[in-house]
């Protein structure tokens, strides 16, 4: 009887163990998933003309969905988009955050965990067309005129390093779509966006404005990528889980497919 007894509980572990080679347990512990209030076309809310409607779009939003579904998370991904500065204090205090299309640099590089790279980056200056008086050829052009940045970006961080002051040739913001307000109202003289997402940006958000008003007038970043980032607390299990799908998404062809959908 009590051979039996333990034959059964050997049955019942191996039975266990068998289950979990069969199907091993992907998905990681839920995480949270923010990322910048409207950075199209990698996150956005849809929009009918002036309403918004709580739907979120973009690049980074299908991807890490197409992720998730491939570590096999049964939950559907909840995405959050708040203003920048909110959500890095939540990834560097949190555990389980996952951030959405962040510059990876020297200055961030210990204070998360990366998954990537998403998107290569190219952040130009722009002005008004119509400013023939604005001639910039140098960083050391650019401290003459006032420039309008995001505050905790990797632009904002590459200008205070080469010397640019807040109230001085610096003007803060705290969403992106305020430097298109400001630029054309002459409150500051230049801006910084990529390309791709200046197009979006007025196409989604200010349909009114054209963008051939604006034209680039000096290249400041094309060095960098775009990550996800996770915060400093969560499992290098999830790390690895995550970077292994979406190098899998790239090699099968639907990152590309994302790609095309959004960026050409």
């Amino acid at each position: 009887m009590e051979i039996n007894k333990r034959n059964l509980i050997k049955g019942v572990i191996l039975f266990i163990l068998t289950l979990t080679v069969i199907f091993p347990s992907h998905a990681t512990k839920q995480l949270r998933i923010i990322g910048e209030d409207s950075f199209p076309p990698f996150n956005y809310y849809l929009t009918d003309g002036k309403k918004i409607k709580k739907e979120i779009r973009g690049f980074t939003v299908e991807l890490i969905k197409l992720i998730l579904n491939d570590i096999g998370s049964k939950k559907e991904a909840s995405i959050e988009l708040l203003p920048w500065a909110r959500a890095l204090t939540i990834i560097e205090n949190e555990p389980n955050i996952l951030i959405l299309d962040i510059v990876r640099n020297s200055a961030r590089e210990e204070h998360y965990k990366w998954v990537g790279p998403i998107a290569p980056r190219e952040i130009w200056l722009y002005k008004l067309k119509s400013r023939k008086d604005i001639q910039v050829t140098s960083i050391a052009d650019i401290k003459n005129y006032r420039v309008g940045v995001m505050r905790g970006s990797s632009s904002s961080e590459k200008l205070i390093n080469a010397g640019f002051e807040e109230g001085n040739n610096l003007a803060f913001v705290t969403r992106e779509n305020q430097n298109i307000n400001k630029i054309i109202k002459g409150r500051v003289d230049l801006v910084t966006f990529s390309p791709v997402e200046l197009e979006w940006r007025l196409k989604l958000l200010t349909p009114e404005i054209n963008v051939n008003i604006f034209e680039p007038a000096y290249l400041l970043s094309g060095e960098l990528e775009y990550y996800f980032a996770l915060s400093k607390k969560t499992s290098n299990k999830t790390l690895v889980q995550l970077q292994e799908a979406l190098d899998k998404i790239k090699k099968d062809g639907r990152y590309q497919t994302l790609w095309k959908k959004y960026m050409e």
